[in-house]
């Protein structure tokens, strides 16, 4: 935990010297709050996170901590084949932002093999949280291998669920552009709900896949 610590210290270091006063105030406005946020762009975290290597338990340090720049660090640095389906809802704790989810899905979930795609599938679709279901659809579209047979379904029926929550629905949008060329497609859209979501999603993708 000490080294963690020092290690953290000087990471942090390195990311508050990327401070960006304007992006702090701009997310601000637009209602980013409830954490430490020095607004260093997400490619100069990547690049800096990529200097401590991979390190899942320092990840997991790093992910408790109340500062977005540690808390982006910390998706870059963990290890994907580590993530289990038991610890799976470690990484929504802290209540992440949507800009934190949508990094989660493509820098970690994305990428953590078929068990975990299938726990997304199973438990965060069907069962989880608003934001649970947002960072599953995100990682699911991004996964071609290890896809479950499942997910189209339940991703429509996410829509069901949460049917008033236009990021559930934009994600839907990628999940449904991700299958676009793929036999099932046609059947996932006739899945989609009759209301406000599911209206959103077939919108958008007419526009989208035009």
């Amino acid at each position: 935990m000490a080294d963690h610590t020092s290690r953290m210290t000087a990471l942090l270091g390195r990311l508050r010297r990327e401070m960006n006063g304007a992006v702090v105030e701009a997310m601000e406005r637009a209602g980013v709050k409830g954490m430490l946020n020095y607004g260093v762009s997400i490619p100069t975290i990547r690049a800096i996170a990529a200097e401590a290597g991979q390190d899942h338990a320092f990840a997991r340090f790093l992910w408790l901590q109340q500062v977005r720049e540690l808390r982006m660090a910390a998706l870059s640095i963990a290890d994907p084949g580590s993530v289990t389906p038991d610890d799976l809802d470690f990484w929504l704790s802290g209540e992440p932002t949507l800009e934190l989810l949508d990094e989660l899905a493509l820098r970690l979930l994305s990428r953590c093999g078929g068990e975990v795609s299938q726990a997304l599938s199973d438990r965060w679709l069907t069962e989880g949280s608003s934001q649970a279901c947002y960072a599953a659809l995100m990682a699911l579209a991004r996964i071609r291998a290890g896809r479950p047979d499942e997910t189209a379904a339940r991703a429509a029926g996410a829509l069901l669920r949460f049917p008033d929550d236009r990021n559930i629905a934009r994600a839907a949008v990628a999940y449904g552009c991700s299958i676009a060329s793929e036999p099932s497609f046609a059947g996932w859209l006739r899945l989609l709900p009759d209301n406000e979501a599911g209206r959103f999603v077939r919108g958008e993708l007419e526009f989208l896949l035009d």
